[in-house]
């Protein structure tokens, strides 16, 4: 077993900074020293010299499965299956995701996320859940399936949170469907964010949403009308709504770089987080798989229904902060930033993860200089090298 104390010294990236050459002490599963090691007596304790970038874990709040296991499968081994592999892509932290599906296989799926998030079980921790359907817009479901969507009723809603509504951190919906005012409202008094997703609304239609509650936009330009100089979208309000927080999938199939570049220069770092949408498909090979209950074909990293449509993503987590830095010309510690920081504040601990400081979990991702995963540490032991 790992020594429970010891230290990590190397570039450190944390809150949108670069801190060269520093110290980090951990004990006990939390940081306790962040700082120049020369003002610190060491001592003789196991010590880490790192090449590259100690950075924060990251945190995905918005992922299907992985390895080929998928949340929505309601399988508690499928759960352990996804949490055991994250750490080698960096993530130590995340929400289960599900998508539009029968009520009671939602409700399955909350149980057993609720479960799995008691347990102590090695690998990334289930912090929360994101409820991602069934109420939205059929006309913009993307991969999901047209016969789980459902119009939100205050009834069916209340019958899910009952479960546990204190795990749900995020529940994805069109605003435009009836009822949601009522709901948004009703979901924002219990500090659940609404994001709008998969979604025909207009501008006029999210800035209301706005005034009940809604915060963010899902997979932000993806399951949504394009941006248009005639009808202004949701696409155009999650651009030009500073108070709308935007995820991001960097997978260069979804969102262009280019349009990345333009929706941080105009967003900022502090509105803006990565996300993976991997629906497990990250290391099989190309050709035709059944995830989720469906169809889908993996080509060249893509993943689609035959009919070209994107269905989720093959991405993770690091892939994603690569792609920033090395396609969208954004400064590591921001990409970072993004992939730990911010999403640690809608998952409900940014108290206590997402940044490396003293008396802070120690959930540490080492990056080599080419951003490559290196090695992934959760409250203080080693858990993939």
């Amino acid at each position: 077993m790992m020594c429970n104390h010891f230290y990590v010294n190397g570039n450190v990236v944390t809150d949108k900074k670069i801190f060269e050459n520093t110290l980090v002490e951990i004990k006990d599963g939390k940081i306790i020293f962040v700082g120049d090691k020369s003002k610190k007596k060491l001592k003789d304790l196991p010590f880490y010299q790192i090449e590259g970038w100690i950075c924060p874990g990251f945190i995905d709040t918005h992922i299907h499965g992985l390895n080929g296991a998928d949340f929505m499968d309601c399988k508690k081994e499928g759960f352990y299956h996804i949490q055991n592999g994250l750490p080698q892509f960096g993530v130590t932290s995340y929400l289960s995701t599900s998508r539009a599906a029968p009520l009671e296989d939602i409700k399955t799926f909350l149980l057993l996320s609720k479960e799995v998030a008691l347990e102590k079980h090695p690998g990334a921790q289930l912090v929360g859940v994101h409820l991602e359907g069934p109420w939205i817009s059929k006309q913009y479901k993307g991969a999901q399936q047209s016969e789980f969507i459902l119009n939100p009723t205050m009834k069916d809603v209340q019958s899910v949170l009952h479960l546990d509504e204190n795990l749900v951190r995020i529940i994805t919906l069109a605003p435009e469907l009836p009822n949601t005012k009522e709901i948004i409202s009703f979901l924002h008094n219990r500090k659940i964010m609404i994001s709008a997703g998969h979604t025909g609304a207009n501008y006029e239609e999210i800035e209301e949403a706005m005034r009940y509650g809604l915060s963010r936009v899902t997979h932000c330009f993806n399951g949504m009308a394009p941006i248009s100089h005639r009808t202004l979208t949701a696409a155009f309000a999650a651009l030009d709504i500073d108070a709308l927080h935007c995820e991001v999938i960097a997978d260069g199939f979804h969102v262009h770089p280019k349009m990345i570049e333009w929706l941080h220069q105009i967003k900022g770092t502090d509105n803006i987080t990565l996300v993976s949408d991997c629906t497990g498909t990250n290391q099989l090979q190309d050709g035709c798989h059944q995830i989720g209950g469906k169809t889908v074909y993996k080509q060249d990293g893509k993943v689609m229904l035959e009919n070209g449509s994107l269905a989720g993503s093959s991405l993770t987590l690091d892939k994603a902060v690569q792609f920033l830095v090395n396609r969208c010309g954004i400064p590591i510690e921001e990409a970072v930033y993004m992939a730990s920081f911010n999403p640690s504040i809608v998952s409900g601990v940014s108290d206590r993860k997402g940044r490396i400081a003293n008396g802070y979990d120690a959930d540490i991702v080492i990056l080599s200089r080419d951003l490559e995963v290196k090695s992934t540490i959760i409250k203080g032991e080693f858990v993939y090298r």
